[in-house]
């Protein structure tokens, strides 16, 4: 389903060719019918090249799908045969690892900021003194060495900036450093591109997406939930189309709707097929998918806000330390909470569990 739409999706990205002007006549159908199918054929070509072309996004969107199908399925193995489910926990040490990393990329990122801020106010200095002859212009000319160009800074500021901050120079060198605003973090430790409490609403928003989603594992089937995630893109279609303001044409409409389509026939297969949840009761199974629709429409709505801070504010590395910071704080929250009896069982020593301690453990971090 999701190759489908994201196959139609693509087909408007591609120039179509314009159908040709055929002159009708009564008798002239055939003529008609092969230039439709013309186009159509020629559509459907250029959409495939158009998705061929872009064989490295689809590769590493694949890798990560196996990726979540493993963890998926390690902590559906944790909830059916350990009985034992703590989706908080999973959330802490997963945000707990993104944080991690992410604070030594944003700090490294920072260091050489500083870097090349450093040599563009040389730059700026050199080319204030002015042509030879005023100020040091006595100096040779291979003792003074300028780029034509300096380095683009690494400031993850908005897109439309880069371009026109690539090189300062003159009067425009002050303004385009007025554009770039920064807040303290940490006491200072780190520099953001954005209020605190924007990456926390994000990180909620992300958090309580995969509870809900891995909590779906103890009243429905892996099938169903993984199935349901494909609900993210029409959510992220509609929250990109309200928040964002874009537009959407008919092709993208036609991949909403096969998603959509897929979602309603599996949940009506989900009701009526036996996958093995005898132990839960048809209300539970109901319940669970719809934690597994609603844990989607959450991812939705995180991937347009996690859009929003990567290209207008602080980029990648800063947007992955923050949600993960905040990430990790809301998940202790929840475990202290909700979880403390299933952080005894995942961890704890219980004789007589269906699984024992080791097997737990793997699947734990096999889900990590």
């Amino acid at each position: 389903i999701e190759v489908t739409a994201a196959f139609f999706v693509a087909m408007v990205h591609c120039p179509c060719p314009r159908r040709r002007n055929v002159r009708r006549s009564s008798g002239d159908s055939a003529s008609l019918v092969q230039s439709i199918s013309q186009t159509v054929t020629s559509t459907i070509v250029d959409g495939l090249v158009h998705t061929a072309s872009h064989w490295r996004v689809i590769l590493l969107g694949q890798g990560v799908a196996l990726v979540l199908a493993v963890a998926g399925a390690a902590n559906e193995i944790l909830s059916m045969e350990c009985t034992v489910s703590a989706p908080s926990t999973y959330n802490f040490f997963t945000y707990s690892i993104i944080a991690i990393f992410g604070a030594f990329a944003l700090k490294r990122e920072e260091k050489l900021n500083k870097a090349d801020e450093i040599n563009i106010e040389e730059q700026e200095r050199f080319q204030s003194i002015g042509p030879s002859g005023q100020g040091d212009g006595d100096v040779e000319d291979d003792e003074i060495t300028i780029d034509s160009e300096p380095r683009q800074t690494r400031f993850s500021i908005r897109r439309s900036q880069r371009d026109t901050t690539t090189i300062r120079s003159g009067n425009n060198s002050t303004g385009s450093k007025d554009k770039i605003r920064t807040y303290p973090f940490l006491c200072g430790l780190f520099t953001i591109h954005a209020k605190w409490y924007y990456y926390a609403f994000v990180a909620l928003v992300e958090s309580q997406a995969y509870y809900l989603i891995f909590v779906a594992f103890r009243y429905t089937s892996f099938t169903f939930v993984y199935v349901s995630d494909a609900l993210a893109i029409p959510s992220a279609m509609i929250f990109t189309k309200l928040i964002m303001k874009r537009g959407y044409l008919w092709m993208h409409l036609i991949g909403g709707a096969i998603c959509v389509a897929g979602i309603v026939m599996n949940t009506a297969g989900d009701m009526t097929l036996q996958d093995g949840l005898e132990h839960a009761a048809s209300f539970e199974h109901i319940r669970g998918d719809l934690y597994a629709v609603l844990g989607a429409v959450l991812l939705g709505l995180d991937d347009v806000l996690s859009e929003i801070l990567v290209t207008n504010f602080g980029g990648v590395r800063e947007m992955l330390f923050m949600k993960g910071l905040f990430g990790a704080l809301i998940s202790i929250l929840q475990i202290c909470f909700f979880e403390i009896d299933n952080v005894r069982d995942l961890f704890g020593s219980n004789y007589g569990a269906p699984c024992d301690m080791s097997r737990r453990l793997f699947f734990f971090f096999t889900h990590i």
